[in-house]
Formats: C-alpha cells, structure tokens, sequence
C-alpha cells in the first residue's frame, strides 16, 4: 500500500467521523434537568422531620417520639401532643389518660382513623346496614367517626358503597389527587389556602353536641376542635399537608402554626410540642433493657466474672495420666472363676477341646471322618502316650464325678492345652 492510499483513507475516516460530531451538535442540544432524588438520612423514615426544623426556627422546642408507646410518660401540660399515625397500639386506658391529662389542659393534635376495615367478602348490602363505630378509642370518645366522602369523590354514591369500594380497591387516601381549597380558622383574618389530598370527611354521632369548632372543605368537615375541661383536642381528617414534601406549599405551615396555637394567646406558644408519626411497637430487647436495665447488667458482670475465674491459671496444663489397662491373663482367669462358680467346668472343658480337634483336623486330613478309636490310637502314636489317657482327654464324660474336683479338672486343662500346643 503506497502513501497516496493512507493518505486517502485517513482524510475518508476524518471526514465520516467530523460529519458525526457536526451532525451529533445540530439535532441534540444541552439542557440541566432536575431530579428528585428522596429524602435522605432521618427525613426519610421521619415524615414529621420538616415539622421540627420548622418549629426550632420558630422558637419553639419539638421532640420526636418514634411511636406512640413514649406516652407512657406525659409531659406537662404546656406541651401540644401531635399525633400523625393511625394509633392502633393505643390501647383505650392509655387512651382515657391521655383525656385526663389533656382535662388538666393539654392539647392534642391527631388525624382520624378509618371507623372500620372492608373484607372483600363481604357484601355491600351488609355494609349499607352496619352501624357507624369507630374503631378508635379517642374517636370514640369525642363521639365522632369517619365518613366516605371528600372533594374528590361522587357526591351521588352512597357513603357506605363509596367506603367500600375505597377499601376493595385499597385506595390510600394519601395520592397524589390534590387540588388548593381556602379555609376559615376562628382567630385567623384571613383565609388559608391548602393543597387537599383525598380525606374521609369527619362525621359527627348522633348523640353528639355541638364541637367547639369545625372547618369545612366544600361542606364536608376536615377539621374539628373540641375543648375538654381545659385543654383542646384537634383532629383533622388528614394530615399529609404537614410532612416533608407538602409544609412548604400554599399556606401549610401557617396552618399548623394556627392548629397549634389553638390553647395561647397569639403573644405566647406551648413551650414544647412532642412529633409522633407511626404506631410501632417496642423490640423485646427494649423492653426488657427499659424494664429490667440492672438485671442485665449484673448477669453479664457475673458471666464476665466467671470467664475470668474459669480460664485463669498458672504454669503449664498437668497431662492427664493413662489409665491402666489390665493384663489379658487377668480376664481369662476371671472368666474360668466365673464358669467355675455357676457349675459350668463342663463349657471349659468342651472349649479347650475343640480347640485342639481343629488344630488336629488341619495336621491330619481326613480326621473327622475317622472313627474315635482311630483318632484315639492315631494321637497316642504321635504323642507317645497310652491310649486310654487319650481316650480321656478327647471324649471322657465332663460330668462326671471324676471331674468334681478342682485338682483334677485344673489337669484335664493343663493336658489339652500342653498337647494342642506340642502339635
């Protein structure tokens, strides 16, 4: 390949690739595009964390407590309880403590459960016929429940078909849906706008008086204040405007500033306020360290003590010492002396003596098929004795008399086996 080649094909590759990046520059343009990328670090598993900076920015003190289970202990009465969770582990006397305290003059701020929960077996004929109970103690106890309606729904469908068909189609009430609303709050000049997420209106018992005050969203009521002895109880149908991503739209935080403020004067503020946002209950593991922290901590000081205690020494590990074995002679003897006692020389004496016919069946062939008097006289010609103590040693009868006598049993053995072992 000569020069004028290359160098056509370089000028060719050039040209292909500076058409690329000039076409590349005249159909697609630079542009910063904003993504959202989620709550980061305590924002995202606390809705109420904006809440907080909020109110520190405010001059107000705000605690958050993970669960409702911190109310076992309740602050003082210049402090507004704010309750953004279902309050399912609420039991009802927790629940009659928080009245009382809240008679002494608290104040609480919570949104309002569902008044019950929809089976999808269930037909909605039965659901049209049920009674209204809210399930919720507290709600229960200011004699209210919720309804099905809101701003977002067919004022034309039954509220108790609309309930169910939410619930069968397991519509959260906190979406997307949103649209902006004005409200009236008593002691405020102006009206508030705010950005409605889809609610349950709050509905009030039959048997129940007038509440003390209720703002209304397109005449379904979302928010009511009670008074009860001193204090103030506040629920509101849903309180999504005031989390992380919704306190900084329309008038949301000017809003909860009011709620708030529902006890004080406009020169004075609670002196604290405590954020609970979910309903979960205690680990064991902190139950029993809230309950029983001195306990724990002994067994673990003795356990510590006895690994201490138990792993110290000084110097080198003694070796175990070897256990003795005994001598096999020792078990032999033992096993005769026990034939012996239980009358049975006779077992000893058929052993021995079936030894030494096998050892003679593997010298002389054929020895099984000879006749006793052959084997008899074929042995005493080989061993060199007479016959008859032959005779004796391989078929004499065990059980006799002769054989009582430990002398003349000891012999018998002592012939057998000295034969065997000549052989």
């Amino acid at each position: 390949m000569n020069k004028l080649i290359i160098i056509l094909i370089t000028l060719l590759l050039t040209s292909i690739v500076g058409f690329g990046i000039y076409n590349f520059y005249q159909t697609h343009e630079y542009k910063e595009a904003t993504t959202h990328m989620g709550f980061k670090g305590e924002a995202r598993e606390n809705p109420l964390y904006a809440i907080r900076l909020f109110l520190k920015r405010m001059g107000i003190k705000a605690k958050t407590k993970e669960s409702v289970q911190g109310l076992n202990e309740l602050p003082n009465t210049d402090t507004v309880l704010l309750i953004d969770s279902n309050r399912s582990t609420l039991s009802n006397k927790r629940t009659l403590e928080l009245m009382d305290w809240v008679k002494s003059g608290g104040h609480i701020i919570a949104k309002t459960t569902r008044d019950w929960k929809y089976s999808g077996s269930e037909k909605i004929d039965k659901i049209k016929k049920s009674k209204k109970y809210s399930p919720d103690p507290l709600q229960r106890y200011l004699g209210v429940h919720t309804g099905s309606k809101s701003s977002f729904e067919d004022d034309d469908i039954g509220e108790d078909i609309q309930n169910a068909i939410d619930e069968a189609m397991q519509i959260d009430i906190d979406d997307n849906d949103q649209e902006i609303e004005e409200i009236n709050l008593r002691g405020v000049d102006k009206k508030l706008k705010l950005h409605v997420m889809r609610y349950r209106n709050i509905i009030l018992d039959e048997d129940r008086e007038d509440i003390t005050e209720k703002i209304e969203l397109d005449g379904n009521t979302f928010i009511i204040r009670q008074k009860v002895g001193k204090g103030l109880v506040t629920l509101v149908a849903n309180m999504s405007f005031i989390e992380n991503n919704k306190i900084e739209e329309a008038d949301h935080a000017e809003i909860f500033w009011n709620l708030v403020h529902g006890l004080h004067k406009p020169i004075s503020q609670p002196k604290m306020i405590w954020l609970i946002h979910n309903d979960k209950m205690p680990s064991l593991w902190d139950i029993l360290w809230g309950k029983a922290w001195a306990f724990i901590l002994s067994l673990l000081l003795l356990f510590g003590a006895w690994l201490l205690v138990s792993t110290h020494r000084f110097g080198p590990m003694i070796p175990k010492q070897e256990e003795n074995r005994r001598s096999l002679n020792e078990h032999i003897s033992s096993s005769g002396n026990f034939y012996w006692k239980h009358g049975k020389k006779a077992k000893l004496i058929e052993s021995s003596r079936k030894a030494l016919l096998l050892r003679l069946t593997r010298i002389h062939p054929g020895w099984e098929q000879r006749s006793k008097e052959e084997q008899v006289a074929l042995l005493a010609k080989q061993i060199e004795v007479k016959p008859a103590l032959v005779h004796q040693l391989l078929y004499a009868d065990v059980n006799s008399k002769n054989f009582e006598q430990a002398e003349t049993f000891t012999q018998l053995i002592k012939d057998i086996e000295r034969i065997r072992n000549t052989l």
